[in-house]
């Protein structure tokens, strides 16, 4: 179902509220104080706080959904498809919204006033990627002898751990991330080749992983 207007402005005060203060400090004042609308118009369209910050969760599966469904791993090698897929990844674990999403994602893991009903659609929405990650994780192994479902994960894994360290130099203080762009992307270049060579060759045990 389609999210009315103000619905989405609500959702993406939210997820700017949480960028700027840390999601204890984003309250409902401010996040409706930042939609430009009254808590009671966020309560009519959320009902609650949980409500809201699911909501933030779902937008944040949305895109990554969108994104993984769109794309295409073509390379001609295993290493330029491996690096076709970081590329992918890093569009949505290395970019800045992706702290709002795993702050949300966390908090209302851990929280124990967190309802049945909420862990239940972040299960289910966690699980509605994993057809077209499989599919690219298949189309990076494709005439290779190692198995998706076997290297799939492992791939998968290797390649958001970038991303997000990516991300997470990105947020530092200047003066901690300066210079390192380039050495960041000297090793983001050493992982893709070794990840290429890795799943280009006979897998052998790996497989009874």
């Amino acid at each position: 179902m389609t999210a009315s207007p103000a619905r989405g402005v609500v959702v993406e005060a939210a997820i700017q509220c949480i960028l700027e203060r840390g999601i204890y400090r984003a309250s409902s004042n401010a996040i409706a104080e930042r939609a430009g609308v009254t808590w009671g118009a966020i309560q009519h369209h959320f009902g609650t706080r949980e409500a809201l910050m699911l909501a933030v969760l779902e937008e944040g599966n949305d895109r990554l959904r969108r994104l993984l469904h769109a794309a295409e791993i073509r390379g001609g090698s295993v290493e330029e498809r491996v690096g076709e897929y970081l590329a992918v990844l890093d569009g949505y674990y290395g970019s800045q919204e992706y702290l709002a999403f795993m702050q949300v994602l966390l908090t209302l893991a851990h929280d124990p006033r967190t309802s049945e009903q909420t862990l239940e659609t972040m299960q289910r929405i966690t699980e509605s990627v994993d057809a077209d990650l499989h599919r690219l994780g298949g189309e990076v192994l494709a005439g290779t002898r190692a198995s998706e479902a076997a290297m799939g994960p492992v791939l998968f894994h290797a390649l958001r751990g970038m991303a997000m360290s990516h991300l997470m130099i990105k947020t530092n203080p200047p003066a901690y991330g300066a210079g390192r762009a380039e050495e960041f992307a000297a090793q983001k270049r050493l992982l893709v080749r070794a990840m290429g060579l890795l799943m280009a060759q006979d897998p052998g045990p790996f497989e009874t992983f």
